[in-house]
């Protein structure tokens, strides 16, 4: 179960999957805005992005009291970048800092075993946005 069978499919597919699986369970709205067909990114780099996500969905659950999500994929020649914006409470400077922010640093440190990032940014009140931003192969670095 580290790597879901729906993975061999498409990256897209699995985010949009994880998204109604997400909405379901959670009763959150969560909308895919854009996203290629395909992505060129390999199967390990595929998983990496999806456990991110998956973290990305759970701590929204957990902390965000938002009621909606907006999910876009995007993919250049180099990078494949990941964005989910919220429209709950916002994520503080404190709480992106903080050493017990594990979840947090779970996602940036696996984004970094691939050569990737992750950044937060919240407004108060208004929502957090995550962007996750990963060579398309661990060559590309």
């Amino acid at each position: 179960e580290l790597r879901p069978g729906i993975l061999d499919l498409s990256l897209v597919a699995t985010i949009e999957w994880q998204l109604q699986e997400f909405q379901t369970r959670s009763g959150i709205r969560g909308k895919l805005i854009s996203a290629p067909e395909e992505t060129t990114l390999d199967a390990d780099g595929a998983t990496a992005v999806f456990r991110i996500f998956q973290e990305i969905l759970t701590n929204v659950t957990r902390h965000a009291q938002a009621t909606q999500i907006e999910v876009s994929v995007e993919e250049n020649d180099t990078f494949l970048v990941l964005r989910v914006d919220d429209n709950g409470r916002g994520i503080t400077a404190s709480e992106i800092h903080s050493p017990k922010s594990i979840g947090l640093l779970g996602m940036q440190e696996r984004a970094q075993l691939r050569g990737g990032e992750v950044h937060f940014h919240g407004v108060p009140g208004q929502g957090t946005t995550v962007t996750v931003r990963l060579p398309l192969s661990m060559n590309s670095q």
